[in-house]
């Protein structure tokens, strides 16, 4: 799990990996999640997202291309306080990826 702590509500706070983590962040900042793959499949677009608390935005592929698999950016806006869960769904066999996001 890791951690991060957002300080300005303008900052990005990027996570990269595939492991499940835990984020703090300030109202208004903007989370990247970036995901890869091994083999065929995507993570579906839009993950489910538990509450209002964190508001899906986009998602983009990440270059440069690899045989292995995609990379994904998944962009989010933490819109309120509170917590949420958000929870990637693999198209395939890849792994299901669980975020818990706490905005103060």
């Amino acid at each position: 799990m890791l951690s991060l702590a957002g300080c300005a509500s303008d900052r990005v706070v990027a996570v990269d990996g595939t492991a499940n983590r835990r984020v703090v962040v300030a109202v208004g900042s903007e989370i990247g999640v970036t995901l890869g793959t091994v083999g065929p499949g995507e993570y579906t677009s839009p993950p489910n997202v538990s509450s209002a608390v964190v508001r899906f935005l986009d998602v983009t592929p990440v270059g440069p291309s690899v045989p292995a698999g995609v990379r994904q950016r998944f962009r989010l806006k933490a819109v309120t306080a509170g917590r949420a869960i958000i929870v990637f769904h693999h198209s395939a066999e890849g792994p299901v990826v669980t975020d818990t996001i706490d905005v103060r």
